[in-house]
């Protein structure tokens, strides 16, 4: 696959088969255009990977996120929680001898009280929500269509371009940052993940990559309607938001973009 430069580690790879022989077939996964999947609705997306760039490169480490797919007036709405909050945190997050809460390094894996907790539906807030309308199709794909735009050069702007395609029926996502102004060249960074396998019950699972320099897999699973997470909940306070690129302890972020 393009821009994949290795592959996942031997653990995500060992319980990717796992899963999608044991997966239960819940929900029936709605053929679209040429055998697509209806992505409307809610996943629990999980990720393990590692990362290049850090001290520990062979180090195993997860994250995840809600994703809520709508279509509206012929386009479709992808939204993004990245703070997820189950019931049970066991095996999630940590509190550090600094005191910082913050997830557990490895590769968490849910335990059937949570999955049937994402059965049911997951709670997030609109803290770091970022939401994109694509147009197309089915048939063509689905893409936002946003261009950098700098009113000088001593402005930097920033755009997200957000887009889904599908190969033999298999959707793949990306997600592109593109920063820059009128006097530099663009700066990119890419997320993408590639589904390899579907399975009964509308799951996927594939390989996952930021940047070229974070590597692994991901597995995507449909969940309950989203939960809004209430204001006085104590996990709240304690939630963080991860950057796109998923590290494992990283400063919120502000309120939801829209576009």
């Amino acid at each position: 696959m393009a821009g994949v430069r290795r592959q996942p580690p031997r653990a995500c790879a060992a319980a990717l088969v796992v899963w999608l022989v044991l997966l239960p077939a819940a929900h029936a996964a709605d053929p679209g255009v040429a055998g697509t999947v209806d992505l409307a609705g809610a996943w629990h997306v999980l990720v393990h990977y590692t990362d290049d760039n850090s001290s520990h490169p062979d180090q195993l480490r997860w994250h995840d996120r809600v994703w809520v797919f709508e279509r509206k007036n012929g386009k479709l709405v992808w939204t993004e929680y990245p703070i997820v909050v189950f019931g049970d945190d066991a095996g999630r997050f940590e509190r550090r001898s600094s005191g910082q809460y913050a997830r557990v390094l490895g590769g968490w894996w849910p335990s059937e009280a949570q999955l049937a907790n994402i059965r049911v539906g997951l709670r997030t807030n609109t803290r770091g929500m970022k939401s994109k309308k694509l147009r197309g199709s089915d048939a063509e794909g689905w893409a936002t269509h946003s261009r950098v735009r700098a009113a000088s050069a001593s402005v930097i702007s920033y755009q997200e371009n957000w887009s889904v395609t599908y190969e033999a029926g298999l959707p793949h996502f990306q997600q592109q940052d593109v920063m820059g102004s009128a006097r530099t060249e663009s700066l990119e960074g890419i997320t993408r993940y590639e589904t390899r396998e579907s399975a009964a019950g509308g799951a996927f699972a594939g390989a996952y990559e930021r940047d070229g320099t974070r590597h692994g897999t991901f597995w995507m699973r449909r969940a309950g309607a989203r939960l809004r997470l209430d204001a006085k909940d104590p996990k709240r306070q304690r939630s963080e938001v991860p950057r796109r690129g998923g590290s494992q302890a990283e400063p919120v972020l502000g309120e939801g973009e829209v576009d």
